[in-house]
């Protein structure tokens, strides 16, 4: 049994303790995450192997017609505090719609920060790959400014191959689109992601339409162009940033891209007890990187028979 009190057992968890701070400060693991990893590492190939797994049913049996079999659940985790970002409109009638870099930054290190820990743990499984990969996002109201994003998926390898000697690939794609995706003789590369957190100030027709008033423009329907332009601005920025890690990978193309805009009203004070609201969009691209197989193998066709008649065969 371990020791529950004392003088060394209390250091030895101490120093341990400190040991596996120090880890998450350099970007790794806490320390018992990454022995329990390895202690399911090393059960590989025995009696005692075992694994967990958020695939469905049909998405494992799919997965080993890839030619893969699951090792277990991975995770990586990263609470972040966004620093001090300058608005550019604040307690002014006048300002200039840009991209918030502090804010862009912010959120994309704590993402990469938790893929580059869902990596870890799969290398410490010793996968090829991990499939189903998703991307969960959380901010708390006890703690302004702080963001946590989080990345779950199923770590595997290829079956009957030696341990992998690459950087596993991520992928987003579920079972059935692996499954899909190989028939069609592509892989999988990577995870890739790109984001844009822009300002847009109101112009005055904006103002105009959404302040209402009997000389207001909200008596009649209109686009609110520059927020439209905006959202499309956000867009390319984050578009473009997915593409830059996508061919850096060396990748045909990007697959099962996911877009997510996200837009936060912002009451700004003009004086004179009046006010405008802006616009700040934050906007994230992920998708799961591809190439075309070296030499792709056919899967067998899964027939699909529907009766006709309620005659049994």
């Amino acid at each position: 049994m371990p020791q529950q009190g004392g003088g060394e057992g209390d250091e030895a968890k101490q120093r341990r303790q400190e040991a596996s701070l120090a880890s998450i400060q350099a970007g790794g693991l806490p320390l018992d995450a990454a022995r329990r990893l390895q202690d399911l590492a090393d059960r590989q190939g025995t009696e005692r192997e075992f694994f967990t797994s958020d695939l469905s049913v049909n998405e494992l049996v799919l997965t080993h017609e890839c030619g893969f079999e699951p090792l277990g659940q991975v995770m990586g985790c990263c609470i972040y505090h966004v620093g001090w970002q300058y608005m550019p409109s604040s307690y002014s009638n006048w300002g200039s719609s840009q991209e918030l870099t502090t804010l862009t930054q912010a959120y994309y290190e704590a993402r990469h920060l938790a893929m580059k820990r869902l990596r870890d743990e799969a290398r410490l499984l010793r996968a090829d790959g991990v499939v189903g990969v998703r991307m969960e996002r959380n901010e708390y109201d006890w703690g302004p400014g702080l963001i946590e994003f989080r990345a779950i998926g199923t770590a595997v390898r290829a079956t009957n191959a030696p341990p992998a000697q690459a950087e596993p690939f991520l992928s987003s794609l579920s079972g059935q689109e692996h499954w899909s995706l190989r028939q069609a003789g592509l892989k999988p590369v990577g995870f890739v992601l790109g984001n844009c957190t822009y300002y847009q100030v109101a112009s005055w027709q904006t103002r105009n339409a959404t302040q209402g008033g009997f000389f207001g423009g909200g008596w009649y329907n209109q686009e609110l162009t520059d927020f439209t332009q905006a959202v499309y601005i956000a867009r390319e920025y984050a578009m473009q940033r997915m593409d830059a890690e996508a061919r850096a990978l060396q990748a045909a193309g990007v697959v099962g891209v996911w877009c997510e805009p996200e837009l936060e009203e912002r009451e700004v004070s003009t004086g004179n007890d009046s006010h405008r609201t802006d616009l700040v969009i934050h906007f994230t691209a992920l998708g799961t990187a591809v190439v075309h197989e070296s030499d792709p193998v056919r899967m067998p066709d899964i027939p699909l028979f529907i009766p006709l008649n309620d005659k049994k065969p």
